[in-house]
């Protein structure tokens, strides 16, 4: 295998300048760089990242730990994340704890025996005990579902805006008072999409007798469920807010089974925009969330901390656009 030492002779260089123009921590002129980078191709030369790290103490190596690779949404942010940390040198290291507290324990102590320069998690309900077991021994940040009154830097749609924009819809194309489909209550995303929801009714005179609310779970198979129970009441219904795209998607096959239509008879509006959701029919209107910006904010808190520079703000919420398509 080729080293450092091998490039240099090809190229007629130092060492040293080979070293500063592989690990871009130093100045090298252009026609030089090229000339290094060519040599070290030709070569099939592999940098070692153990004993870069035991020189500079960094493996240019990012933990990403999620609780479900089931989640389009969280796997399409995990993208962003790549997209932003490939040109930097940035490898990533992304691990599912299928929501096991457990496994995200042992997960997380994986990854700080590799040596990871930072983490990323999308938090879970025992997410917070970790952060606070890890917060000072290395870089982090926390996505999607927050912690509420942690210190961590936090990075997440604006669940309650998000759900304002859904809920204000349905409350102008319906005709009578719309249901939402809600998420798990050990979720935190849950309840800001739940208060907006009431609040959107509440501003037009609406009051919480009016809401018709059934769990959905955040999966597939909730939203059917909970959309049967709906259809099941007696009264009239003819808008949903699911409280994310696969609950809508389990909602628009309860509503086909039960012999109505979408959107004639009953209208739908998911949250989160999963690619799914363009090319079932009828397409699913629902608020997109802003992936690739939720990961470029990400990795630049975290290069913020890694860095050893001060995290400007430890709260960002951004906010969700209302994507209009056929269910509503």
């Amino acid at each position: 295998m080729a080293t450092i030492k091998d490039i240099a002779r090809r190229a007629g260089v130092g060492v040293a300048t080979v070293s500063r123009a592989l690990n871009r921590n130093g100045y090298v002129k252009p026609d030089t760089l090229a000339k290094i980078e060519q040599v070290a191709e030709e070569l099939g030369y592999v940098p070692n990242r153990q004993a870069r790290a035991m020189v500079n103490g960094a493996t240019m190596t990012l933990g990403i730990l999620i609780p479900d690779m089931d989640n389009a949404l969280f796997m399409r942010i995990v993208r962003g994340i790549n997209d932003a940390a490939y040109p930097k040198g940035y490898s990533l290291l992304v691990m599912d704890s299928r929501g096991n507290p457990e496994w995200e324990r042992q997960i997380l102590r994986t990854m700080q025996e590799l040596r990871v320069d930072g983490l990323i998690l999308f938090a879970t309900p025992g997410t917070a005990e970790l952060v606070r077991s890890i917060r000072h021994r290395i870089p982090i940040v926390v996505l999607d579902r927050l912690i509420p009154g942690s210190d961590v830097p936090q990075i997440s749609v604006d669940h309650y805006q998000g759900a304002r924009l859904a809920a204000d819809l349905l409350i102008r194309q319906c005709k009578y008072p719309p249901a939402m489909l809600t998420g798990p209550e050990l979720v935190t995303s849950s309840h800001p999409r739940l208060q907006g929801y009431l609040d959107s009714l509440k501003a037009v005179g609406l009051s919480t007798k009016d809401a018709r609310t059934e769990l959905g779970g955040f999966t597939y198979e909730g939203g059917y469920h909970g959309m049967t129970k709906l259809l099941a009441d007696r009264r009239s219904l003819d808008g949903v807010f699911a409280a994310n795209d696969l609950s809508a998607l389990g909602a628009l096959r309860a509503i086909r089974d039960a012999g109505y239509q979408c959107p004639d008879d009953i209208k739908i509006v998911g949250f989160d925009d999963i690619e799914a959701t363009r090319y079932i029919y009828p397409s699913l209107t629902t608020i997109r969330q802003p992936m690739d910006a939720i990961g470029q904010a990400a990795l630049h808190m975290l290069s913020q901390q890694m860095d050893g520079e001060p995290v400007t703000e430890n709260l960002i919420l951004l906010p969700g656009e209302l994507i209009r398509r056929e269910s509503c």
